[in-house]
């Protein structure tokens, strides 16, 4: 009884868990950058050299906007789940040893993810260099490798929640989750995560709200008592049509 007390004391000085402006955080992505780390255990198992060959995709160096080039072309296969997915990187890398390292490096982040957010819609990762955003859906995730670097490099696990989240979870991309009730969860908790959410409900809530789910009910021990007292009275109701989908979240251990 005391702790709910506490919770309910904490609350009112919250105002309900949210600032004025009705998000819970400023930057959402980067609250918290140990949700996962590079420690934790990846489902990655395999890679194995395709060809070389010409593709035309997204390059956000040149705008938001396709361009042809070479890449070299890998399948990487992962322990349970789906078990491969694609990745192009692009032949600027100049031989497939450094292209092979950079789809490793990034195939063991994506082995890192919960199964539910590496699913049949996630079937290419697509690796430029670059100091550009990352960027969600498309059946892919693409990756600048020049701009999770730095102050921001320890964030790049929750990045990728993020952009996966865009490929496996939002109803735009065909992913799982169902608009309407996320929409009356979105009313119901009458706040965001973040200010990107809250600008862009329909394209960023559910990837920006993802990490926080992930947080509370996967990695509890990796934030703090505030922050997590802040999540759960912040949206219950998203986190309650989360909790109800019953998630393969392997290889974390959740609950």
């Amino acid at each position: 009884m005391k702790k709910l007390l506490s919770i309910v004391v904490l609350g009112l000085l919250l105002g309900g868990s949210a600032n004025a402006d009705g998000y819970l955080f400023s930057e959402a992505l980067f609250t918290d950058g140990d949700i996962i780390t590079e420690k934790d255990p990846t489902t990655f198992e395999n890679i194995v050299f395709i060809k070389k060959k010409r593709i035309k995709w997204w390059d956000r160096r040149n705008g938001i906007k396709q361009k042809s080039f070479k890449a070299f072309i890998f399948k990487a296969t992962f322990l349970k789940g789906k078990r491969d997915i694609i990745i192009r990187v692009n032949a600027e890398f100049e031989t497939k040893s450094k292209a092979e390292e950079q789809a490793v490096k990034y195939a063991k982040i994506i082995g890192q993810l919960p199964n539910f957010l590496r699913t049949k819609n996630l079937k290419t990762l697509t690796i430029h260099k670059g100091n550009k955003e990352w960027g969600g859906g498309n059946n892919d995730i693409l990756i600048h490798t020049d701009h999770y670097v730095g102050r921001l490099k320890k964030y790049i696990e929750e990045v990728a929640i993020h952009e996966a989240a865009h490929t496996s979870l939002d109803p735009q991309w065909h992913g799982s989750i169902k608009r309407s009730k996320w929409n009356k969860a979105i009313k119901a908790d009458n706040k965001f995560v973040s200010p990107y959410a809250k600008r862009f409900p329909k394209r960023e809530d559910i990837a920006e709200t993802i990490n926080w789910w992930i947080a509370v009910r996967c990695k509890s021990d990796r934030i703090s008592k505030l922050t997590y007292e802040k999540i759960i009275l912040g949206i219950p109701n998203r986190l309650k049509y989360l909790d109800e989908q019953n998630y393969d979240t392997y290889p974390l251990v959740c609950k």
